[in-house]
């Protein structure tokens, strides 16, 4: 199994990711915080850090620090997105039943 941040690196659509921001559902482990940081990404925007206390995210934040990138936890302005499928089909005089 490989963490979604190996695999966004692995499978990047530009040849290059130097400087680039990386969006993440957690905040990055220690063994992903090596890929970042030698990828080049400049800045983790995380959504949770529920295993902040653990020896391994510790060591992902002091990794960060010591390599200057900044991470950030992500704040939405609302917590529910819908999103209507139905509609993709319609035209937009239609109305929706």
């Amino acid at each position: 199994v490989c963490h979604a941040e190996l695999n966004a690196i692995m499978n990047k659509n530009s040849a290059d990711v130097k400087g680039c921001s990386m969006y993440v559902a957690l905040f990055p482990c220690n063994e992903c915080a090596k890929l970042i940081i030698q990828a080049g990404i400049k800045e983790v925007i995380f959504m949770s850090d529920k295993y902040h206390d653990t020896l391994e995210m510790t060591a992902a934040r002091r990794m960060f620090d010591l390599a200057g990138i900044i991470y950030r936890e992500f704040k939405p302005k609302c917590n529910k997105i819908i999103i209507d499928f139905d509609s993709i089909n319609s035209r937009p005089s239609q109305k929706l039943v």
